[in-house]
């Protein structure tokens, strides 16, 4: 009788979307999150657990509510506020492109950082050029150090040990020790616009059965994609050389 109720479900089409397209839904996605799970060394899980709670309760009652304000902010307060962030962090990409011998990325956005010195970052006077955004931690990883464990840092969030590393160095680069001034004004914008910006996928990682377990897997998953579109583009272009100078031979 089962196997009868299963031959009638898989023969048509809307019970099947009904019945079994959910299930399959719900099996995939649970198997999808157990193997990234395994797959993420996060060997101080305690620790970072607690943190997480910690960072939890902070964005509920001070980042949430500041968030609740900003959101009543005009749009081109928001924006120039948000240029101001991006503007402020792009020595950052300045130094790590010359680290990462990114020549064009290089001048690209030191000539870009240069013409909005004018407006201090809060107006994009070239919204047309494009950067791509890199940070020490892409650095590291392109030279091949490894990512170590899986951090959950007071405030800051996720990182892991190399990414927190980079962050580090990081901040030195984009302040310096002599505008620590500075660099205590710029630092709460850049949390309050960063969690204005992820405000939506905080709410969907808040509202799901594991909270921690999401937000790793969104990090590690995000921070892999994304270190390894570069690489990937990079190893394109090596491969474009490679044939190029096989046609010259």
């Amino acid at each position: 009788m089962i196997n009868s109720m299963f031959n009638i479900i898989l023969n048509n089409k809307n019970l099947f979307k009904l019945f079994l397209a959910p299930l399959i839904i719900v099996l995939v996605s649970s198997c999808a999150q157990n193997i990234a799970n395994k797959e993420i060394n996060d060997p101080l899980e305690g620790m970072n657990r607690s943190v997480f709670k910690f960072n939890q309760g902070f964005d509920k009652y001070v980042l949430k509510p500041i968030n609740t304000e900003y959101e009543k902010l005009p749009n081109n307060v928001k924006r120039g506020i948000s240029n101001h962030v991006n503007w402020a962090s792009t020595p950052v990409t300045i130094v790590n492109s010359a680290i990462q011998l990114e020549s064009e990325n290089f001048s690209t956005s030191s000539i870009k950082f240069l013409l909005n010195s004018l407006t201090l970052g809060f107006y994009d006077l070239d919204s047309e050029t494009k950067y791509k955004t890199i940070d020490f931690g892409s650095s590291l990883a392109k030279y091949n150090v490894p990512s170590g464990p899986y951090l959950v840092i007071p405030i800051l969030g996720p990182r892991s040990l190399r990414h927190f590393s980079g962050y580090i160095v990081d901040q030195s680069i984009s302040n310096g020790p002599k505008n620590y001034s500075y660099n205590s004004t710029t630092l709460p914008i850049n949390i309050v616009s960063n969690r204005n910006k992820y405000s939506n996928i905080l709410e969907d990682i808040n509202n799901s059965q594991d909270p921690y377990l999401k937000a790793k897997i969104f990090y590690t998953e995000n921070r892999f994609n994304s270190i390894s579109s570069d690489k990937m583009i990079e190893q394109e272009k090596q491969n474009e050389q490679d044939e190029f100078e096989k046609l010259l031979d």
